[in-house]
């Protein structure tokens, strides 16, 4: 059967599949539905474009992001003081594992809510990006926005920029596409009545979009773990990302952070003590092993260690009385629950389709993919110690907002050390096959190898340039040694090719990693999520 598998890869080499767009293009509307927002947001600038843009201008923009950021507040009628009334927030930043805290700190909060609603109240959080949809990135009570909300917010916020625009005093623009959406989710969870709201930082801190709530709405700040990451903004030395990321600290404000490099570590002190912030470091909690956390990942402890300190003194300023012992040997109940049952899809996700097994992790940092690696090397261990193990596997990857190629290099070094570890090699396809079907020895990670072209943000775009989705095939060649490789204009043909390798009786698992929008293409693709 193993033959047949590369002979169905081999003629999907030489025929092409047939070319479907992840998202169908949108015309223009004039109305005012969920699909008439998309289109009006997909008009403004993208994340990519800002970083580009700034970094080919050679000039700081950075320093005008926050005021640029209450003016826009203004148009849309708020001030930031307007934040303060009735609401609190926790504000979270951090190079890896931001949403994950998130996540794990709103399900935390959900069960204590459920006993003490007078207390805590309605629960919001603003992450980014989204996988499927937009509206995943605001949250209310553990669910995601209905289309018809964002609607009715998106386009309260785009009248009143308008009504700003036409005074003839402003010039007639719009926020680009983050900026827009962190003033959608405030005004949504104003609107909605949200009284704890959790905010995930975009890019750094010191000049993040969500960075402009005042310090008297903050009760807790978090810093996770640290890494180099959006470098042309941020800068090149992670003593320039931990300044970025600490600006999000306050006044007399408990920041929590885990345990950080030594010149990251310094930077976070030295800014703590100037701006006057309680900086706790959070150590490991040893009752978090005989918890089977809702996520993933050996890694994740260390996020869950950091979500328990962060939910309890979230809780003690609300005058929710949560006493953790020091150190901590055990959990309240709702917290060992909200551990247990939080959901964060795209993150060391395994999803059975069949014959399939996909692994999905939208690792896009060095550390976070070497992270990767290591889950994927145990999801592979546990699937060969099943009655009916894969006989093939396949990597699926992109990456070109960032370094791809680094990002593939460290991927495939991790997985060769985890394959030579011991007697674990065995675990791991032997390329290629013999005659009669059985295998000699071979150094080949992967059976096979796809490269799409990550479905971006934008519905309606895809690509036929594959120079970059080409390029990172050639990278993986030159280490795996594997011609079994194929790059793709759309993550559907992508999918397409795993499930034509895996019809009949044989299964295949599959690593998807190197982009949270190439995650999310595949569980479009799938139909999950929608």
């Amino acid at each position: 059967m193993a033959t047949i598998l590369r002979r169905a890869f081999r003629s999907a080499l030489l025929t092409s599949l047939p070319g479907r767009a992840l998202f169908s293009s949108q015309p223009s509307f004039t109305g005012r539905s969920f699909r008439d927002a998309l289109a009006l947001l997909d008009t403004l600038q993208t994340n990519q474009q800002v970083v580009k843009s700034i970094s080919a201008s050679g000039r700081n923009a950075n320093e005008a992001a926050i005021p640029e950021m209450r003016e826009w507040f203004r148009r849309a009628g708020y001030t930031t003081n307007d934040f303060a009334d009735h609401q609190r927030f926790i504000h979270v930043a951090g190079t890896k594992g931001k949403g994950s805290v998130c996540a794990m700190v709103e399900s935390i909060l959900l069960q204590f809510r459920s006993g003490q609603k007078n207390k805590i109240g309605k629960i919001g959080m603003y992450t980014s990006p989204h996988l499927v949809s937009v509206t995943e990135r605001i949250r209310i009570d553990g669910l995601p926005i209905s289309q018809r909300t964002f609607a009715r917010y998106f386009f309260e916020i785009w009248d009143r920029l308008n009504a700003a625009n036409q005074q003839g005093d402003i010039e007639s623009t719009k926020p680009s596409y983050f900026r827009y959406l962190t003033i959608l989710a405030l005004h949504a969870f104003k609107q909605e009545g949200v009284e704890t709201a959790i905010i995930e930082c975009g890019i750094g801190g010191e000049y993040d979009s969500t960075n402009i709530l005042p310090r008297d709405a903050v009760t807790t700040t978090a810093i996770t773990s640290l890494g180099l990451d959006h470098v042309e903004m941020l800068g090149v030395k992670i003593e320039d990302i931990a300044w970025h990321k600490s600006g999000i600290m306050k006044d007399r404000v408990k920041v929590f952070t885990v345990k950080q490099v030594p010149g990251a570590q310094a930077i976070l002190e030295q800014r703590a003590s100037a701006k006057g912030a309680s900086l706790v470091l959070v150590e490991p909690i040893s009752t978090l092993q005989d918890i089977k956390l809702g996520l993933e990942g050996d890694f994740q402890k260390e996020n869950a260690a950091l979500a328990v300190s962060v939910a309890a003194s979230h809780l003690n300023e609300l005058a929710v009385d949560v006493s953790l012992p020091v150190p901590v040997n055990t959990l309240p109940g709702e917290f060992t629950t909200g551990l247990e049952t939080v959901d964060w899809p795209g993150r060391c996700q395994v999803i059975q389709d069949g014959n399939i097994t996909w692994c999905l992790d939208g690792a896009h940092t060095e550390e976070s993919i070497r992270a990767a690696a290591i889950w994927y090397h145990g999801c592979l261990v546990k699937a060969h110690s099943g009655l009916e193990p894969p006989i093939a596997t396949m990597l699926m990857f992109n990456q070109t907002d960032r370094n791809g190629a680094a990002l593939l290099r460290q991927l495939m070094t991790a997985l060769y050390t985890c394959r030579n570890a011991g007697s674990l090699g065995v675990f791991y396809p032997r390329n290629p096959p013999l005659a009669g079907g059985s295998r000699r020895l071979g150094s080949s990670i992967f059976t096979y190898a796809a490269f799409p072209a990550s479905s971006p943000s934008r519905q309606g775009e895809q690509t036929r340039d594959l120079t970059a989705q080409e390029r990172l095939g050639s990278v993986y060649q030159s280490l795996d040694g594997n011609a079994l490789y194929m790059p793709y204009a759309t993550v559907a043909e992508a999918v397409e090719l795993a499930q034509r390798v895996s019809r009949g009786d044989e299964r295949l698992l599959v690593l998807v990693t190197g982009s949270l929008y190439l995650v999310g293409g595949v569980l479009q693709s799938l139909n999950i999520g929608k």
